[in-house]
């Protein structure tokens, strides 16, 4: 994935929650944080676009956390 691919899918992200935590370190990698009471979409293709999202990722993880769900992703890029 390439750099610009990543700051368009976290663009993306930012639309979706305001509680995102961005963490981008010098080895071409970021981890990416949110926190979301609950994964919803109101179509098929909202659907599809998250789960776009997850397949970009080289790692990513769902877990409760209290009241909301816990998603953490990590990206490289070339």
């Amino acid at each position: 994935m390439k750099r610009s691919a990543f700051i368009r899918i976290l663009s993306g992200i930012k639309l979706v929650s305001n509680n995102v935590s961005i963490v981008e370190n010098f080895q071409n990698k970021a981890l990416v944080i949110i926190r979301v009471p609950e994964i919803t979409g109101e179509s098929p293709k909202q659907f599809r676009s998250f789960q776009k999202v997850l397949s970009s990722c080289s790692y990513y993880s769902i877990k409760p956390d209290g009241d909301q769900l816990t998603v953490t992703m990590t990206f490289e890029w070339d």
